[in-house]
């Protein structure tokens, strides 16, 4: 896994189910990684305000402007908030940047601290309970923009089963066939093929990444979620060199 600390980020949470236990915190938000730009801002663990626009382009013009539409609608300034939090991915390569830089660029010019939130963690944390209370696994699939979803398994205990992995969705089908009662969540483009194309012991959540999710696991009281705000990649980010001349 390509990464730039290791292969679940250093993310090692300890016993929860659903979201934990809130800090009371005021907490900004931000998730970019998706096909989608959401921005929200959070209070003692309740929404003061929250944006969310379904885009496949466009992330980098458009999120200031939403950041400081939710900013005003909290009715808070960015000083006062305690801290700034940000989905690291895996995801899109622009998106996440342009995330990751607005984080930080708020958070050198505020002085309150960023930090990054899995995207795994940003979709699939908050579905555990259902996991605890009937023994399902839980499988989270997201989006990679191509035939070949980022996956992940979560534990009970929130904690990364393995190293998160690039898989085909031929593999995917096998791995639920022999899995036994699970859970598939998240975005990518296998989920919606619908119940009919798993087996019986596989209940389907389609879960879009959102702001939302990224602020309450930054508003984990003990911490359990938090990520240096530096983007984590399944695998090395399409890049294509220009040839000398």
């Amino acid at each position: 896994m390509t990464n730039r600390s290791d292969p679940a980020g250093k993310a090692r949470p300890g016993t929860a189910q659903g979201f934990a236990e809130a800090s009371g915190g005021l907490i900004l938000g931000i998730e970019t990684g998706s096909r989608a730009c959401s921005v929200a801002i959070l209070k003692h663990g309740d929404p003061l305000a929250h944006e969310h626009e379904d885009t496949d382009h466009g992330h980098a013009t458009m999120l200031m402007p939403m950041i400081e539409r939710v900013r005003t609608k909290a009715g808070c300034d960015y000083v006062e908030l305690d801290r700034i939090a940000v989905a690291v991915g895996p995801g899109s390569f622009t998106g996440i940047r342009v995330g990751l830089a607005a984080a930080l660029g708020l958070s050198l010019a505020s002085g309150v601290p960023a930090v990054g939130v899995s995207s795994f963690h940003t979709v699939g944390a908050g579905k555990l309970r259902y996991s605890n209370d009937y023994g399902f696994r839980c499988f989270v699939v997201l989006d990679s923009r191509r035939d070949e979803p980022f996956l992940a398994e979560i534990g009970d205990d929130d904690a990364f089963k393995g190293p998160p992995t690039v898989t085909t969705v031929a593999d995917l089908d096998a791995l639920l066939a022999s899995a036994g009662p699970s859970l598939l969540v998240g975005d990518a483009p296998a989920i919606f093929r619908g119940p009919k194309h798993y087996p019986a012991h596989v209940r389907l959540v389609p879960t879009l990444p959102d702001a939302l999710s990224v602020a309450h696991l930054a508003d984990d009281a003990a911490r359990r979620f938090d990520l240096p705000p530096k983007p984590i990649y399944v695998r090395p980010p399409d890049v294509t060199m220009s040839k000398p001349k």
